[in-house]
């Protein structure tokens, strides 16, 4: 029988990663679907224990974005691209629901949500059940799992793109910490025109 050396061992397990990486890209669900396939009726609870349900975003173009108060890093980095999007709106921010949607309703209660967008004026924060999340997850095409780390502490891996909305919660793009904030900002004044 003939065994491998070191190098071709190497090389067959970063095979197989590859392999395996390509694979799951293809059964990822892809958020940035045609116009009309992403969104739709949920039933949240925002920072003030008040019922929010899809029709509240109706009438106004919406920034939708999903993640959780204990994110280290994208998180705060897309809210951070949110806010100044919407302050440099000027008076048009008014005209426009900023929604921050949590993954992670254990930790995430309406007084944590509050107290966390404190930093990120105008966001609104929802939360509720795990029951009525995973219906706003799934028609957003939004995954989330749990990361443990070494300490009491766990990370989430998750969906991170900001959802665009037409006045009638129509899905019309995204955009991503990524995203130059010039780009950011021309796609939401394209909502609002």
């Amino acid at each position: 029988m003939a065994t491998l050396t070191r190098r071709e061992s190497l090389a067959a397990i970063a095979g197989f990663f590859a392999f395996a990486g390509a694979g799951l890209w293809l059964f990822w669900p892809q958020t940035k679907s045609p116009a009309g396939q992403v969104g739709g009726p949920f039933q949240l609870v925002d920072a003030d224990g008040l019922p929010f349900t899809f029709k509240d975003i109706q009438g106004k173009p919406s920034l939708v974005y999903f993640g959780f108060t204990h994110c280290p890093d994208i998180c705060p980095t897309t809210l951070f691209l949110m806010s100044q999007v919407l302050d440099r709106l000027g008076p048009d921010a008014s005209r426009i629901n900023a929604l921050f949607i949590t993954v992670d309703p254990d930790r995430d209660t309406p007084d944590q949500m509050k107290s966390y967008l404190t930093a990120y004026p105008p966001v609104r924060g929802l939360t509720g059940d795990r029951a009525h999340l995973a219906v706003a997850w799934d028609i957003y095409g939004i995954e989330a799992v749990v990361v443990p780390t070494t300490s009491s502490n766990y990370n989430m891996d998750h969906t991170s793109d900001v959802f665009l909305l037409d006045q009638s919660g129509r899905f019309r793009s995204t955009f991503d910490l990524n995203t130059k904030l010039e780009v950011a900002l021309a796609d939401v004044r394209a909502l609002l025109a």
